[in-house]
């Protein structure tokens, strides 16, 4: 399993849990696919460097993977989108 499609299952279920999955869309995509496809989503959850400025707020992810550190990743994520955490 792709670590980009790891990292959605976990946030689509912390939606979910938290009342908020009909509230959002998921998607998942390639490095070199994700400035295009941003322009469409109000942020980037992402587990790789991103070197260049995107059209939204970029968010590091790499915490879902390791399992640790998610609670202030969770809360950033969640403020940016205007929902209580």
């Amino acid at each position: 399993m792709a670590t980009s499609v790891a990292v959605a299952k976990k946030l689509e279920t912390i939606f979910k849990d938290r009342g908020y999955g009909d509230k959002v869309e998921l998607s998942t995509c390639t490095v070199a696919e994700m400035e295009s496809k941003a322009r469409n989503y109000d942020l980037i959850v992402t587990t790789a460097q991103v070197n260049k400025p995107m059209p939204v707020k970029v968010i590091m992810g790499i915490a879902f993977l390791i399992g640790r550190g998610t609670e202030p990743v969770i809360k950033e994520i969640f403020e940016s989108l205007g929902f209580d955490s």
